[in-house]
């Protein structure tokens, strides 16, 4: 299931790449469902503007005046801009394939539906700030609607796409496992201390699983429990099972995870080694669109250590955290690691034949001595 990290990065793809104000010259789709008729019902676009992308979760949204596209990517689905005619002749046909007057989009493996613009755009506003994936996402409302699951079970509160868009399998499963919560925990079971950490963990790993993402990093090796034989934390085996309404894949681990949420101390759970600060400090693509400021971890330009988001000063050399805007640039901060590139700093000082020698006698007078007594 491509789940909401992903869609937020193919409307990310579009809105950098697809300007707006071109017109619909052509668009298609792949040939109907069986016993349904053979006609594009997508022709009533031809001739419309593009106005512009909005992701849900794990919906997409394409605007073209007064109708939209409504996109959902389902289990394998992907996309592309302007792919070249050898790509289009490989595998399987696009779904959609729209052209425009400079650009082409095609969306494959998807479910497309044809919805007017004003109920989509209400939709997208009134939901945005419980979108895991949003950078208008808010915690203090993510917990009010969590806590008005009472008697459902967490694997299921947290695949609600009423509740929390943008979750699927893989953060349901991560997210409850550093959360320390058995799935079969009911939401009334929990305090408000373990409620407001389940919605945080369920937003960390939202961000993890993001920044792996666009950074082309594997995700995979940060997985606890999720498709995993034994726990990544004690290396107990994990249980696998259908739980829940729907009856999803879960994974959990029963020792890490306690099926009484009397027993959970929030404060003693283990941390994730968490890659965003890493990705981040590398350079391997921004979060601003996704990650609020004091979301970020953030590495200290003098000792190189990762801080925690909330941290104001660095907590091995206690320099304050730079403002926004004046971080030093990745390139510098590993060429300033590197032995080869301090010749540049040692420039700075001056050379032995100019440098002015030690005097003894002079710091032996009686008035540096009566200075330093």
């Amino acid at each position: 299931m491509v789940e909401g990290p992903g869609c937020t990065l193919n409307g990310e793809k579009i809105r950098s790449r697809v300007k707006t104000g071109q017109k619909v010259v052509e668009i298609r789709g792949s040939t109907p469902k069986k016993n349904e008729p053979q006609t594009n019902s997508f022709q009533v676009f031809g001739g419309c503007q593009y106005t512009g992308v909005e992701t849900l979760g794990k919906e997409l949204f394409l605007f073209f005046g007064q109708r939209a596209l409504r996109v959902h990517f389902g289990m394998n689905g992907s996309m592309r801009v302007n792919p070249c005619d050898r790509q289009l002749g490989k595998g399987t046909p696009p779904a959609l394939k729209v052209q425009l007057t400079s650009d082409t989009v095609c969306f494959f493996d998807s479910t497309v539906e044809i919805r007017l613009s004003e109920p989509c755009v209400l939709k997208v506003r009134a939901m945005e700030s419980l979108d895991v994936c949003s950078s208008k996402f808010s915690f203090s409302r993510a917990e009010d609607v969590v806590k008005r699951a009472g008697c459902r079970m967490l694997c299921d509160v947290l695949l609600d796409q009423s509740v929390l868009p943008g979750v699927g399998n893989i953060i349901k499963n991560e997210a409850l496992f550093d959360s320390g919560l058995n799935p079969a925990v009911k939401v009334n079971q929990l305090t408000e201390v373990q409620i407001r950490h389940l919605v945080k963990m369920t937003r960390d790993f939202t961000l993890l699983f993001y920044k792996c993402r666009k950074a082309g990093s594997p995700l995979y090796k940060h997985y606890k429990v999720y498709k995993r034989p034994t726990c990544g934390q004690c290396d107990g085996k994990v249980t696998v099972c259908r739980l829940g309404e729907d009856g999803r894949m879960t994974y959990f681990c029963q020792r890490c995870q306690n099926a009484d949420a009397g027993q959970v101390n929030v404060g003693k759970l283990p941390s994730r080694n968490s890659l965003v600060g890493w990705v981040h400090g590398r350079g391997l693509g921004s979060s601003e669109e996704v990650c609020k400021e004091e979301e970020q971890e953030w590495a200290c330009h003098l000792c190189t250590l990762i801080n925690k988001p909330s941290g104001r000063s660095c907590d091995a050399c206690l320099t304050p955290r730079p403002e926004r805007g004046s971080e030093i640039q990745p390139k510098s901060r590993v060429r300033n690691l590197h032995p080869h590139f301090h010749r540049s700093e040692r420039k700075a000082f001056p050379d032995e034949k100019s440098r002015t020698p030690f005097r003894e006698d002079l710091f032996e007078s009686s008035h540096f001595a009566e200075r330093f007594k």
